[in-house]
């Protein structure tokens, strides 16, 4: 496809029905850069892409109107278990930083940085009334997201950004909410996370089909035969491959990803 062949794609017809943002994080999602891709309009990859930023501005509006409600936030209001899960979120937070600052620095991968993007809104997605009201992780994790989503759309992130720089009360305070997403530093990892015991964590596959993830220790993590191991010994390997015949196995230790194929 080129434009000597005159066989190649105008893209201003889908960028008038999706905007230039869907169509940008489409291209960057659907392959690496140095890969084509099968132009296909009329497949749901691009309404699946404008259907994630719908749902990114409907957490914002969530967050928006909790704080609008007239209730004062107050994170000591938590319970033991909704602290634990503003737990995770600070801890996917932290892990979606790490990944995807180095997909952006040395590996170049947009659409495993789109996809750990991607991974952070799901789980903001499962916060309770409570935690998005009274929590500082919910509301840090998706300013976070929104700065690191910006290059990439920086249409919609501005208008999100906008939004949220207006609420009432904010929990946090190093964000520079007098500036637009684009002028705000790149996120960093937190100090308590680095100090961690260092783990990655795996997505499996089973037949090409994701079933889960797995935590293995970052020193093995490109260890081929200990990750399938960990794997087959974790309760995720138990419950889906426990007595099933594994022909054969792989290990994708830049984008953290083993895919077993079994027999049916």
């Amino acid at each position: 496809m080129s434009k000597s062949k005159q066989n190649g794609i105008e893209p201003e017809e889908v960028v008038q029905i999706y905007g230039i943002d869907t169509v940008r994080l489409y291209l960057l999602f659907a392959a690496p850069p140095e890969q084509d891709i099968l132009w296909d309009a009329k497949t749901d990859a691009i309404p699946g892409v404008q259907r994630w930023q719908s749902r990114l501005w409907h957490l914002a509006t969530k967050l928006i109107e909790a704080r609008d409600s007239g209730t004062l936030p107050s994170p000591q209001l938590l319970s033991q278990k909704e602290r634990a899960e503003a737990r995770r979120i600070w801890e996917r937070k932290n892990l979606v930083v790490s990944k995807v600052t180095g997909y952006f620095l040395k590996d170049y991968l947009f659409n495993a940085a789109i996809s750990r993007l991607m991974s952070l809104s799901n789980i903001l997605s499962e916060a309770s009334p409570r935690l998005i009201l009274h929590s500082v992780e919910f509301e840090d994790a998706l300013a976070t997201l929104c700065v690191m989503l910006a290059p990439m759309a920086p249409h919609i992130t501005s208008e999100i950004w906008k939004g949220l720089s207006q609420i009432q009360n904010k929990l946090c305070t190093h964000h520079r909410w007098d500036m637009g997403v684009l002028q705000q530093p790149w996120p960093t990892v937190d100090l308590e996370y680095v100090q961690q015991p260092d783990v990655v964590e795996v997505l499996v596959l089973i037949n090409n089909k994701a079933c889960g993830k797995v935590c293995v220790p970052q020193e093995v993590a490109r260890d081929a035969e200990v990750v399938h191991d960990l794997v087959i010994q974790s309760k995720l390997g138990s419950e889906h491959l426990q007595g099933r015949t594994i022909t054969k196995f792989f290990l994708s230790p830049r984008t953290a990803l083993i895919n077993f194929l079994v027999q049916e």
